[in-house]
């Protein structure tokens, strides 16, 4: 019986790269895995967050620093969840309020959680977990006790929740575990990223935009993929062609109840292009775009992992404007030099 064995990648569409970087690799510390542009478009950044090795459900991002503002609602994932140790709560909570990220705690299905926003609009929480923290990423304060172990779970907000819930359990193998007036939680086994919540009443439509996630991924071996586009058409779906993405082969489909579905294989995987060691290191252009390297290069912004105390604001859009501004600043402390 095929069925799906976790989350795979969740990917959204976020404003400015420089911003996104400070806000996932140096204030929730995640580890950036992998720097790449978008396969379908040569100039946006396509940058995967994830732990030590990428070994657990990736966050991957699509930055457009002049991109519509969007919002989050049905037909879309509303909430990213991310696994931490239940007695690191008390260091998030700190470190979150450091940063003045305003947060809120509450508790569902028995665990304890911190909901926030990033600087986008993005639905976050953190969630009490044990799972095995091996392989989590230390940077600045965060240890590895204290790290984001890797996505927990994903909350799905559908414009037809019966509709979608088939889906799920009927042709992703997911099955209905426990609810509650708001949610219904589902899982399709015990491990990190195995687990999903989805609403039960009606919430206004989203718009997909700046601040809003793209597509949800479930984990899927290379060997079915034709086994599973089979399935999906059997179920009355129009799955898309098998798609080439170098780190892992795709099939995409929207369910009825609005959300775009990616059904991923795990391998080759991450490091096939880089050792663990050097993740995140290089821009990696995909191998359709290598005669155009020096126009992307010439076009992107630079982007960095930083250790910061507090989140900026960015006065430039693309390398030219970042250029530019570099080149104001320097000659902005030329002058306070010679009037010195």
């Amino acid at each position: 019986m095929l069925k799906t064995t976790g989350i795979h990648h969740i990917s959204s569409v976020v404003g400015h790269a420089q911003r996104n970087v400070d806000f996932y690799a140096s204030v929730l510390g995640l580890r950036l895995v992998k720097k790449t542009v978008n396969f379908d478009d040569k100039d946006r950044y396509h940058l995967y967050y994830g732990n030590a090795n990428g070994s657990t459900g990736l966050t991957t991002t699509f930055p457009f620093s002049d991109g519509d503002e969007g919002f989050v609602g049905a037909g879309q994932v509303g909430v990213t969840a991310y696994a931490t140790s239940s007695n690191a709560f008390v260091f998030w909570k700190a470190r979150l309020a450091a940063f003045n990220i305003p947060y809120f705690e509450y508790e569902r299905f028995g665990k304890k959680r911190i909901g926030f926003t990033d600087p986008d609009g993005l639905e976050l929480e953190l969630i009490e977990g044990e799972f095995d923290q091996s392989h989590s990423w230390s940077f600045d304060q965060i240890t590895k006790e204290a790290a984001l172990i890797g996505i927990q779970q994903a909350v799905l907000y559908s414009k037809q929740p019966e509709e979608t819930l088939r889906v799920l359990t009927d042709v992703l193998g997911y099955e209905r575990r426990a609810e509650d007036e708001e949610m219904i939680r589902l899982t399709v086994n015990d491990n990190l990223g195995g687990a999903l919540e989805l609403n039960k009443k009606q919430r206004t439509p989203g718009k997909m935009g700046v601040g809003t996630v793209h597509h949800i991924a479930f984990k899927i071996q290379e060997a079915d993929l034709e086994a599973w586009r089979e399935k999906i058409k059997q179920a009355g779906y129009r799955p898309t062609e098998i798609k080439n993405r170098k780190y892992f082969q795709a099939i995409y489909f929207r369910e009825k109840g609005g959300i775009l579905i990616e059904l991923s294989t795990v391998r080759p995987g991450i490091l096939i292009d880089e050792t663990v060691e050097e993740l995140g290191g290089t821009l990696l252009i995909p191998p359709h775009y290598a005669e155009q390297t020096e126009e992307i290069l010439a076009h992107l912004m630079p982007v960095e992992v930083r250790k910061i105390s507090k989140m900026e604001h960015y006065g430039y859009r693309d390398r030219y404007e970042y250029e530019l501004l570099q080149r104001r600043n320097e000659m902005k402390k030329a002058m306070k030099w010679l009037k010195e």
